[in-house]
């Protein structure tokens, strides 16, 4: 049995949720992981509690064999323990999806604190190159190959206003896949990246969430604004957490095996670059 790590899988209606689910579902054992505190105290960074991560195991238990490590992705020693829980658990790692992520700081750069700046770049690049970086060293050390897998966004490929941090955090993101992945072919590792577009979860509607700020923006209702969002989709429809987890499920599937150094865009057509 394959054994798949998932970051930021805690929160419920959230993409690192859907990801276990769909995971565990392809017969993998699957560790779930997230932050049990709310970040440096900030209201607005949506980090789980431990209840959060306790209720994801339990909800996640009757699809298959599952367990639940808290761990914050910026902090190296908690990483490392992370993948020694892994281990411990399931005797190997197979498959690495960091997912951990936030959307905070939704400002003009003139007037973004240098403090949203760097959350942002620790936990989405810091953190995907620590634990990445981690569940390399097992893999290679194992011997097997395995999958990297990192939930990227369209952000990552074009830049919005009042989005810098966030966009800074996902653009580097994709360069470390394909560095990355330029070093693990030799090991059978594949490193990839996903591209979600506008995905329905409730860190959209969060204060200062990007449901918050941009009809504020724009001068329109919450409404409004998604009619006019939802218009830039081809595909006619809001993404879900689980059109995500499937794009992942494939690139962490046997099937991909051939595929690495890519950044997929999983978008419903809103991005097409």
């Amino acid at each position: 049995m394959k054994v798949a790590l998932v970051t930021g899988a805690a929160r419920r209606g959230g993409i690192g949720r859907a990801i276990a689910s769909r995971l565990l579902a392809d017969g993998m054992a699957v560790v779930v992981s997230d932050l049990e505190r709310a970040m440096d105290s900030h209201p607005d960074y949506g980090s789980a509690r431990a209840s959060d991560l306790d209720g994801a195991v339990s909800e996640l238990a009757p699809l298959g064999e599952v367990a639940g490590c808290p761990c914050d992705v910026r902090d190296a020693d908690q990483v490392g323990t992370l993948l020694e829980f892994v281990t411990e658990s399931f005797g190997r790692i197979d498959v690495l999806v960091n997912n951990a992520g936030i959307a905070v700081g939704l400002a003009p750069v003139v007037e973004l604190s240098e403090a949203d700046w760097r959350v942002n770049l620790d936990v989405m690049a810091t953190g995907v190159f620590l634990c990445s970086r981690a569940a390399a060293r097992l893999m290679i050390a194992l011997g097997d190959g395995g999958r990297i897998v990192t939930v990227s966004s369209q952000a990552g490929k074009a830049g919005a206003p009042w989005l810098a941090a966030y966009c800074a955090a996902k653009f580097a993101t994709i360069g470390f896949t394909q560095s990355l992945a330029h070093e693990l072919g030799e090991h059978a590792i594949t490193v990839n990246a996903v591209c979600p577009g506008t995905v329905l979860t409730p860190l959209l509607d969060l204060p200062g969430g990007i449901f918050d700020v941009y009809p504020r923006i724009a001068g329109i209702t919450r409404e409004q604004y998604r009619r006019k969002l939802l218009r830039s989709i081809p595909i006619g429809r809001f993404e879900t957490p689980e059109d995500v987890a499937a794009a992942v499920a494939f690139l962490a599937s046997d099937d991909a095996a051939y595929i690495t150094g890519e950044a997929l865009n999983v978008s419903g057509g809103q991005t097409m670059h």
